[in-house]
């Protein structure tokens, strides 16, 4: 298998792992949304802020380390596929790093290939990676129904009130589905802006440099 066959299927293992996963998290938000409050629907507060944070971290945290593992896993088999007596040109994993962009798509792994510490290795990826990546920004104030259609339908009676909280509970369920297809994938943002399908690519590819120039032999 050649290195690179390795390395752009490593990134459509990745894309394809993230896609499987996805409809895991979108559950999980989902049931967050089902079980918020009444006043988290008007102003979300701290617990269901903090809840989301936690399902976006978390789950990212678990992506990276499967896809890590995997990573690791076929690139020691192709390494021991080669010549012993083989000695790797240094110059070849710059060629391969300045390709990435294009295999990924969009150039959403530049600005992840920038973050990433120089000294990440596939046994320290997980703890490297983490500690840059975190839940991106997220924009509260889009999620709320807002105060006047709660507090208006309270006024009609219990009926209105009962479908203004239901449309506004639906209303964060898609909020928080979109900004999931935001970090997640880099949907619905900037072009080139990192998300979680590029920190992990770009960290595998660090992970791979490394061990293929002998640093992490």
């Amino acid at each position: 298998m050649e290195f690179l066959a390795w390395r752009d299927g490593q990134f459509a293992a990745i894309s394809d792992q993230l896609s499987d996963a996805f409809p895991g998290l979108l559950a999980r938000l989902s049931d967050i949304a089902d079980a918020a409050p009444t006043l988290d629907l008007v102003t979300p507060g701290a617990a269901l802020k903090r809840s989301v944070a936690e399902a976006l971290t978390a789950w990212g945290a678990e992506q990276l380390g499967i896809a890590n593992t995997r990573a690791s896993t076929t690139l020691e088999q192709y390494m021991n596929e080669l010549p012993g007596d083989l000695a790797l040109d240094p110059t070849v994993w710059s060629q391969v790093a300045s390709a990435a962009p294009a295999v990924a798509g969009l150039s959403l792994i530049a600005a992840s290939i920038a973050a990433i510490p120089t000294v990440v290795s596939f046994a320290t990826v997980s703890t490297s990676v983490l500690a840059f990546w975190a839940t991106a920004t997220i924009s509260w104030p889009l999620f709320a129904a807002g105060a006047v259609v709660i507090g208006v339908a309270s006024l009609l009676g219990a009926g209105v009130l009962d479908r203004s909280q239901t449309w506004a509970r639906d209303r964060l369920r898609a909020a928080l589905h979109s900004e999931a297809e935001r970090q997640v994938f880099g949907l619905h943002g900037p072009i080139g802006a990192r998300c979680v399908l590029s920190d992990i690519q770009a960290a595998i590819l660090a992970a791979g440099e490394k061990r293929m120039t002998g640093a992490d032999a």
